[in-house]
Order: C-alpha cells, then structure tokens, then sequence
C-alpha cells in the first residue's frame, strides 16, 4: 500500500481575525492550518460606556490589548466624539494590535518590548502619572487597570465588548484538534472555552500529549494550570515571525 503523505496540522484556537495572515505564511510553507474559533465578541452599546467617559477629563493615554477593542472601542468613540486630540498617546499589547490601530487611522502608537500586560505595566510605571482609558473586554478582568493605579495612574477601565462562548465543537472539529501537531491558543479565555467544547475528559487528554503554542506568560501559566506539558511562548505575534516560531517548533514536535 502506498503511504498517503499529509502536510503537518496546526490548529489556531483564536478569536475572529486574531493571527489572520499566519494561514497564508503556513500554507505557502506546507503547513495546514485549521481555525476553531474560541470566544465570539459582542461590541457593548458604546452609550453605555461613553456617558462614562463623558465624566471625566479628557485621557493623554489609551491601552488596547486587543483587535476587537479597536472596533468595539476606539472607532465608536472617534466616531461620536471626533478625532483624538494629537497628544493623546495609544498603547497596545502586541505588534498586530499596534499595525491594527495604525491601520484605524492612530499615529502615535506604542507597545512594551515584550507581548504581555506585564510588560506594558512596567513600561508605563517609569513614566509620570497618566490619565489612562484601558478598553477591554468582560473576560479580561481588572487585573491590569489595578495594576496601572498602583503604579500611580488614574484609571477609567471600560467593558467595551463581551465574549460569549461559540456553540459546541462539531466530531470533525473534535477530530482536528485531537490530531493537530502544533496547538495554538491566544489567550486563557480561549484555553477555558477549549476545556468547555471538548469535555474534560478529551480536554486532559490532549493537555497530557499536545505541544502548546501561547501568547504570553499569562497564558503560559494558564496553560499550566490547566495541565498542558509542552507549552512554548512566541516571541512576536508579526505573520513572518510568528510564523517562523511556529514551523521551529513544529519541528520539535514532530521529532
């Protein structure tokens, strides 16, 4: 019988346009990509959180941690109240999130060296106090606007989208992650939604045997928590980077 050759599998647990040029970069390099998606967004009614905002005094900083903040978040808000004033200074976790706000129209964007909210934390404490606006989703937690006041900052921490958990995973799906040679997974939030489509049982399973792929040492800690062995960070989130990570430790994994 004659050997069927098959490409190697990453399956990517992400949210929608999360990581969305790493399918072309694998596919041009014989990789198969397979997306499952983890957490769908719902954009809140920007009037809820606006009113807020209308409260109190204009931010000189704006921290986006993520994609869908931009379009639940940043663009209602510009499209009520009119352009950010030139002062105002944007900060995001991660160069996809920082070419996202680029591409909304944001010229002064930063980011901490590192893709995580400890990073941008420690990079924001050795500037003086700001004025901050973190938009976030429900899921993200207060974690990091707390941390940001202790490092001597006011803080307006908005909910501006929620995520509700996508329906349950089909046999096929099951099938593709169960036999993926590389698992990918962006957040803790995706790790929990993961553990709910599969069941804990083929959940265990797969945290006992897969080789795990994560963005930042939140994840990687989440990951732990939830018994993954094999569990690597990358180091950018850029297509060709990322990419490149990916196809090391593929390598690795399949070794």
């Amino acid at each position: 019988m004659v050997e069927v050759h098959r490409p190697p599998k990453v399956a990517l647990i992400a949210g929608p346009g999360t990581l969305a040029r790493v399918d072309d970069e694998l596919r041009h390099a014989g990789v198969r990509p397979v997306r499952i998606a983890s957490l769908e967004p719902r954009s809140v009614d920007p009037s809820v959180w606006l009113a807020r905002l209308a409260r109190t005094r204009p931010p000189d900083t704006v921290v986006v941690t993520s994609r869908t903040a931009i379009a639940a978040g940043v663009r209602p808000w510009r499209r009520v109240r009119g352009p950010f004033a030139p002062s105002v200074e944007f900060w995001a976790v991660g160069p996809g999130t920082a070419q996202a706000l680029r591409r909304a129209g944001i010229r002064r964007v930063r980011r901490p060296k590192a893709v995580s909210a400890t990073a941008l934390t420690g990079a924001l404490a050795r500037t003086p106090p700001r004025r901050i606006v973190y938009l976030r989703s429900d899921v993200a937690g207060p974690r990091l606007a707390r941390s940001l006041r202790a490092a001597g900052h006011q803080v307006d921490d908005l909910v501006v989208y929620r995520l509700a958990a996508p329906p349950r995973l089909s046999a096929r799906a099951r099938e593709e992650v169960g036999s993926a040679d590389l698992l990918v997974v962006t957040s803790p939030s995706g790790l929990s939604s993961l553990r709910r489509q599969l069941g804990p049982p083929t959940f265990a399973r797969i945290a006992r045997t897969a080789h795990l792929v994560v963005l930042g040492e939140r994840s990687r800690r989440a990951a732990r928590g939830h018994g993954f062995r094999r569990t690597s960070v990358a180091p950018s989130t850029t297509a060709q980077r990322f990419t490149q990570f990916l196809l090391k430790e593929l390598r690795d994994a399949r070794a």
